[in-house]
């Protein structure tokens, strides 16, 4: 036996102890063996024998017994280390007696709980131990485990990539990130705020600026890997909580923290005021063009709440300089939100540089279509120019700021310039994804009845301009729906440019010509989002009607349907079609559902005829609660 050890009790717990068990019981009398370590650890109780002899008798199982009492002393011992700090070196001593218990389940939450107490006092050997013990690690808060994720970065990646994983694929926060223009920011920023993924990520980190670098790290990985502006979301949500929560010794290192303070306040007003900009063309005034790290604020402006809000202030200054475009002397205030929005777009090229410039080659498209927009905001009647639209399908400044203006023009009710720049859009469709446009030509056909189709993938490079696609369809369509007179006479439109009055019970319904019903039939054909839409607005017409069949037309004439019925056939017929000919991306196949049942459950009861269920929908019944 070792001397350290002479004259300590030894104890019977883990593998050591197993092996004194079997030494003692195999030497001599195992009943005296009992007996002698009884005595020799304060066991022997003569009060004890007569206790077993009634829970004996009562049925009560020794191991019973054993447990509950093992339960109680555990509990006592946690609560005596938590509630007594020792000095360190007694922590250290009675850490080296209880470390075995690490290997009992029943007890390791006693030397772990000494662990969590002084993280930084972990020896190597316990540090390893853990490390190579899933079911340990598993038991270790995360006190522990940060010191063990300083030693092992591959277990800090394990830990990490799921939770940011998590927070980019959460359909809440998908939805509201492509909402482009909404007084609701305020709500999606502390909804994203409060959003499990990123608060597990922030618990995980702590305060611990090397853990925090490395999470950015990863981030900046998957971003690169995928170009999904979510994690560039990740990336302003995660700075602006450690600011929140005032972890100063990671926010004070954190070169993007003077950068994202300002830039959130202007996405939470929705609002780039004088002062914002200044502190914002302030925080780029500290670099030159060699210390200024594009990789890192380029990812924050890639996020879509900054781009949407970035196109909103250029927006303004189009509108401010259109009443005096000849002599306006704002053209100037133009180059900074258009020099972020080009850093924003090409985040993952200045990521990838190792030496990052920031593309120059269509400053002077983005000018040339700035200049031609000038004339659209002075006359929204004018028609747009070839030269202009033609910059559209290169130029990705220009279609984020497109769609703000065409987003605005709905808001305002312009329906005839919407539907003119809404068929502009639907021209562009295929470059802005970067896919082939050898697609069957845009027509209704209804009555096929088709397996889902899964959307062509799109190259990486794209996949911002493919968000902002999907962004604009669902932003429209919120738009649209939110208004009762420009549902109204969308639903009116439809019903004359399908001669539904002619053919309702069974005609052939022509391809349809309205702009935004079009440019949903074209991205419905091409985007998973596309096809949501489309069954959203649908919806959004179905609750309309259901509400108008209770209306008096003599008492609201601009909102009244002409022909309730007919536009009930309309939104089933469209339905039918969206079903059978739109493509299904199946990540997000649950959400599509509950869109297809919502408009199920928005029919009006009156039209029972065209009632939006599997008994009557051959196709749209795949996507129907039975």
């Amino acid at each position: 036996m070792d001397a350290s050890n002479v004259g300590r009790p030894q104890p019977l717990v883990g593998d050591a102890g197993k092996e004194s068990i079997k030494h003692a019981m195999s030497m001599g009398n195992p009943q005296q063996a009992i007996a002698d370590y009884r005595a020799a650890n304060s066991l022997d109780l003569p009060a004890a024998d007569a206790v077993y002899a009634l829970l004996d008798s009562m049925g009560v199982t020794r191991h019973s017994v054993h447990s509950t009492a093992l339960v109680a002393a555990s509990s006592a011992a946690i609560n005596h280390i938590q509630n007594n700090p020792l000095s360190n070196d007694k922590h250290m001593t009675l850490l080296e007696h209880i470390r075995h218990y690490m290997d009992f389940p029943q007890l390791q939450q006693l030397p772990l709980q000494l662990l969590d107490i002084q993280p930084r006092m972990i020896p190597f050997d316990i540090c390893e131990k853990i490390c190579k013990s899933p079911r340990l690690y598993e038991s270790c808060n995360t006190n522990i485990k940060r010191v063990l994720w300083q030693q092992n970065t591959d277990l800090f990646r394990q830990h990490m990539f799921p939770l940011i994983q998590s927070y980019a694929d959460s359909e809440d926060l998908l939805w509201m990130s492509r909402e482009m223009t909404t007084n609701a920011v305020m709500k999606f920023t502390s909804r994203r705020r409060k959003n499990k993924s990123l608060l597990d990520i922030s618990a995980a980190i702590g305060a611990d600026l090397r853990l925090y670098m490395q999470t950015l790290g990863m981030i900046r990985e998957l971003f690169l890997e995928t170009n999904n502006p979510a994690f560039g979301t990740l990336r302003l949500d995660l700075v602006m909580l450690m600011h929140e929560n005032d972890v100063s010794d990671i926010i004070g290192d954190d070169i993007c923290h003077g950068l994202a303070w300002p830039l959130d306040a202007c996405i939470t007003k929705q609002l780039m005021d004088d002062r914002r900009v200044q502190e914002l063309q302030s925080y780029f005034d500290r670099f030159n063009n060699e210390n200024m790290p594009y990789g890192e604020i380029s990812l924050i402006l890639s996020s879509p709440y900054s781009r949407h809000v970035l196109a909103q202030y250029v927006l303004s200054i189009l509108e401010a300089i259109a009443p005096e475009s000849a002599v306006s002397q704002r053209y100037k205030e133009l180059k900074f939100p258009r020099v972020l929005l080009t850093m924003g777009l090409s985040a993952q090229e200045l990521i990838q540089q190792d030496h990052p410039k920031i593309p120059k080659d269509s400053r002077l498209k983005t000018r040339e279509f700035f200049q031609s927009l000038l004339v659209h905001i002075e006359d929204t009647a004018a028609q747009p120019v070839p030269e202009a639209t033609s910059i559209l399908t290169i130029n990705g400044i220009a279609r984020q700021v497109l769609y703000t203006f065409v987003l605005k023009l709905a808001a305002n009710q312009n329906m005839d310039a919407l539907n003119t720049w809404l068929s502009v859009i639907g021209d562009f469709l295929h470059s802005a994804l970067g896919i082939s446009s050898e697609t069957p030509p845009y027509q209704i056909s209804l009555d096929a009845q088709t397996e889902s189709r899964i959307p062509q993938a799109i190259p990486v490079s794209h996949n911002i301009d493919a968000f902002e696609l999907d962004a604009f369809i669902q932003s429209i369509v919120s738009c649209i729906c939110s208004n009762h007179r420009a549902t109204a006479t969308i639903l009116n439109d439809m019903c004359l440019d399908l001669d539904l009055r002619s053919d309702v019970d069974g005609g052939t319904m022509e391809p349809i010509k309205l702009p935004l019903v079009k440019l949903l039939d074209q991205v419905g054909r091409l985007r998973h989002c596309g096809h949501e839409q489309m069954i959203a607005f649908l919806t959004g017409c179905a609750s309309f009607i259901s509400a108008e069949y209770g209306v008096d037309s003599a008492s609201s004439p601009q909102t009244t349907i002409e022909a309730k019925e007919n536009a009930v056939y309309c939104v089933y017929k469209l339905c039918e079609h969206a079903a059978a000919n739109y493509v299904v991306d199946p990540a997000h196949i649950d959400v599509l559902k509950e869109q297809y049942n919502k408009l199920s459950l928005a029919c009006p009861s009156q039209a029972f005829k065209y009632q939006i269920v599997s008994s009557n929908c051959p196709n749209a019944s795949k996507f129907l609660l039975q």
